[in-house]
């Protein structure tokens, strides 16, 4: 329930306003409706809110009270549907919101705490999964770009297009080979790696986020690094004549293009366009940290742009580009054996 605001409701907070922001929060939660007084329901007219806005809530369901000048964790809802279903005593237990860069429910009642509360919305938007360069720097220069994106026109997969076209733009300096072009080209791969944050950010925190969507990130990383590890291998070799940075290049793409196309199949199987989503591993095992697991941190893809980029300021491209045309074969070979372990497993079902 959409209670009386402390607040103006209709204020925006992350690009949305407050009612609307509280009511998908809600919805993500499984709400199953959104009760609003007639004078908040016009600003719960949205495409996005597809759970029915009532005025009075069905008789013995469960009701979350919450003003409509609130800002929550986008999994506050989720979390106290479970805790609810799960007959607790919420007396002798208080509900609390325990998840990575969880964060209390914060009252807007003017600038000083919409602001809090912006910063609160973007700070949950970290992973727990993000790899080194991720945590330490892109994440500050990504969710900065976020917060004014949400407030201009552009949608998270027009943005994902721009990004793309970052890379594209940096694939093409890396073939020309000489010092300049390649740090230059390599800088704009690590700028692509650094915004391609904004758009998955974008879609969260508005709420856009789409199978589309999924799939335009995941393409859109994929060809930049192919074309921009492809061109490195051309553009040293036209400068040096050296074959190994072209067998380097052509091995490192074409690793990655049978990998993608064993990872894609596996996601279009299952409906979802998420990278992340794809069993590398299998769920739960404990195997003992080999050596590839030890350099595995390195083969993230925001750890091993970040290298690129220091690598060809250095003028150490070309034995970069060899590791990591070794590091496409292993990541091959990890994705061959997880999809043996899975038709075992199929297997093992059918009886």
């Amino acid at each position: 329930m959409l209670d009386r605001p402390n607040g103006d409701a209709s204020r925006k907070v992350g690009g949305l306003s407050l009612a609307l922001r509280l009511a998908l929060d809600a919805q993500a939660g499984g709400a199953s409706c959104i009760v609003a007084a007639p004078d908040l329901a016009p600003l719960l007219v949205d495409a996005r809110l597809r759970t029915p806005v009532v005025e009075a809530a069905p008789s013995g369901s469960h009701r979350v009270r919450v003003p409509a000048s609130f800002v929550v964790h986008r999994q506050l809802f989720k979390l106290l549907a479970a805790t609810l279903a799960s007959d607790r005593d919420l007396a002798a237990e208080p509900f609390s919101i325990d998840v990575p860069f969880g964060f209390s429910p914060i009252d807007v009642v003017d600038a000083a705490s919409a602001r809090h509360a912006e910063r609160s919305l973007f700070r949950a938007l970290r992973k727990p999964q993000d790899g080194w360069t991720s945590r330490w720097l892109n994440r500050y220069v990504s969710l900065a770009l976020s917060r004014f994106l949400v407030k201009t026109p552009l949608r998270p997969n027009q943005v994902s297009v721009g990004i793309l076209a970052v890379g594209l733009v940096g694939a093409w300096l890396a073939s020309r080979g000489d010092w300049a072009s390649m740090a230059l080209g390599a800088f704009l791969f690590q700028m692509q790696s650094i915004l391609d944050g904004c758009d998955g950010e974008m879609s969260r925190i508005t709420y856009r986020g789409s199978l589309t969507g999924e799939w335009l990130d995941t393409v859109g990383d994929d060809l930049t690094n192919y074309s921009f590890f492809g061109a490195t291998g051309f553009g040293l070799y036209a400068a040096t004549g050296q074959k190994l940075y072209l067998i380097a290049g052509l091995v490192t793409v074409t690793c990655g293009v049978i990998t993608s196309g064993i990872e894609y199949r596996y996601l279009i199987a299952i409906g979802s366009g998420d990278l992340l989503k794809y069993p590398l591993s299998a769920p739960g095992s404990e195997s003992k940290p080999g050596l590839f697991d030890a350099i595995q941190p390195l083969f993230k893809r925001d750890t091993f742009v970040f290298l690129t980029l220091v690598a060809a300021l250095a003028g150490l491209l070309g034995p970069m580009l060899v590791l990591f045309a070794l590091g496409g074969v292993g990541i091959l070979l990890s994705v061959i054996g997880a999809e043996v372990r899975m038709a075992r497993e199929r297997r093992k079902a059918r009886g």
